[in-house]
C-alpha cells in the first residue's frame, strides 16, 4: 500500500463492528464510504482513525452520513484514536464530540 492510499479494514466484536481507516480520506477516496460503514441494527460502529493521515470535508461528510444512518438504525457510530491532524479537523468542525476512548474488546477482531 502506498502511504497515501486509502484503505478500510473491518472486523466484528461482540455488539458491533470496528473499521480501521488508513491513508488519506478525501474527495477522491470517500465514495461509498458511508455505505461501507454499516453494521447490524442496534450495533455500535467504531471508526479507528489511528492510521488516517488526512481528512477533508468530503471524508468528514461520509463519516457523518454513516453516523446518521447508524443512529437511525438504532445504533451508534463513534470514532477513536485520531491522529493529531485529524483530531484538529474534528475539533474545528465540532465533531470531536464523536471521539471516544479505546476499548480493549475492540482489539480482539483486529
Amino acid at each position: 500500500m502506498k502511504v497515501d492510499e486509502f484503505e478500510v479494514i473491518s472486523s466484528e466484536f461482540d455488539g458491533g463492528r470496528i473499521f480501521a481507516l488508513r491513508g488519506e480520506l478525501d474527495i477522491a477516496s470517500c465514495g461509498e464510504l458511508a455505505e461501507r460503514l454499516t453494521g447490524a441494527p442496534g450495533s455500535l460502529l467504531v471508526v479507528d482513525l489511528c492510521e488516517l493521515t488526512f481528512l477533508d470535508s468530503s471524508g468528514l461528510g461520509a463519516i457523518h452520513a454513516a453516523r446518521r444512518a447508524a443512529i437511525e438504525n438504532g445504533g451508534n457510530l463513534v470514532v477513536c484514536r485520531p491522529t493529531p491532524m485529524v483530531h484538529r479537523v474534528l475539533e474545528i468542525t465540532g465533531f470531536d464530540i464523536w471521539v471516544t476512548d479505546w476499548d480493549a474488546r475492540w482489539s480482539q477482531g483486529t
